[in-house]
């Protein structure tokens, strides 16, 4: 049964001020005894998400998608369970969209396999929609992620990134990769 909303907001002002007393008390400080423990059940296993894998690429490559899916749960725990807010979320944002944007590429060059999978990227998105397997939607979505990806060269970093990435930006990326993910299963089927 869920928690009423006193009862959640009570819940969680508890949560904060424990929380906020075990900061206080050693702030940056790694301490065993300090840490919080991360909700158990919150990360997908590493076998409930290598089965909603399209069966492409090898097995080695298959569980590395895996553990960076899984980091992407733990990230969505920031996003979703804190107030976290400004360049922080932001960062923890463009971190989440830049792990998808190195699935995404993975998933485009195995998906092209036997049409354009040595082809640049933006090329690969674009013969994934010529054969139908995406729509012109997800093709640019899929482009966007790829735009924010290549935005980790800090080298070539021509504007402040500064809150330029929101918990939509988030969810945008996901709802893209899971386009993509749904469409390459149609065609490959899951990974085993």
């Amino acid at each position: 049964m869920a928690l009423s909303n006193e009862d959640l907001e009570e819940l969680v002002e508890t949560a904060n001020v424990a929380i906020g007393t075990v900061q206080r008390e050693y702030g940056r400080d790694n301490i065993v005894a300090a840490r919080i423990r991360f909700p158990r059940g919150y990360l997908h296993t590493a076998e409930s998400v290598r089965r909603k894998l399209p069966n492409i690429g090898t097995e080695v490559q298959r569980r590395n998608v895996t553990y960076a899916l899984m980091n992407i749960d733990a990230l969505r725990w920031l996003v979703t369970r804190t107030d976290i807010s400004g360049t922080a979320l932001s960062m923890i944002v463009k971190n989440a969209i830049c792990i998808l944007g190195t699935i995404v590429e993975w998933m485009t060059k195995e998906g092209t396999r036997g049409h354009a999978s040595r082809r640049p990227y933006l090329q690969r998105t674009a013969k994934l929609a010529e054969l139908g397997r995406i729509d012109a939607t997800v093709e640019a979505e899929l482009n966007w992620i790829w735009d924010i990806r290549c935005r980790e060269h800090i080298h070539e970093s021509e504007t402040l990134e500064h809150d330029n990435y929101t918990r939509e930006d988030y969810n945008r990326a996901l709802r893209a990769f899971k386009a993509l993910q749904s469409s390459l299963i149609a065609v490959h089927g899951t990974a085993v």
